[in-house]
């Protein structure tokens, strides 16, 4: 099977260890595990290959933050939960966010944080 657009984009990121996840990205890519044997494989992944970026009490309170910024331009609803703490775990630890979806886009227009297409937008299916 040849290789996707998204593994070619973070490959180079990740055999450098420039690559970060939180708990709440852990808990999305575990979600999709397909059966115990895939969990247990996809967890050891995320754990051996990925730096890792706690939730702390800073970031929970940066995403209620933002939340409430959100909420003044009336967007706070087009930005889940997990996306805010993802955002706010990479902001409070000046990360780069590395995403495939535009709520980081809605995110980052009111921090400013700096936000990254893994590859352009629309380009996987």
């Amino acid at each position: 099977m040849p290789q996707s657009a998204v593994a070619r984009a973070l490959e180079p990121l990740m055999l450098d260890k420039m690559l970060a996840v939180c708990t709440v990205t852990e808990l999305e890519v575990l979600y999709s595990a397909r059966d115990p044997a895939g969990y247990e494989l996809d967890a050891l992944h995320l754990r051996s290959d990925f730096l890792h970026l706690p939730i702390d009490a800073d970031v929970q309170e940066r995403a209620l933050h933002v939340q409430g910024m959100l909420a003044r331009k009336s967007q706070h609803r087009a930005v889940g939960a997990n996306d805010l703490l993802i955002a706010a775990c990479a902001e409070v630890h000046g990360a780069t966010i590395l995403h495939y979806d535009r709520d980081f886009d809605v995110i980052a227009e009111v921090t400013g944080q700096p936000s990254l297409w893994v590859v352009p937008p629309g380009s996987v299916s």
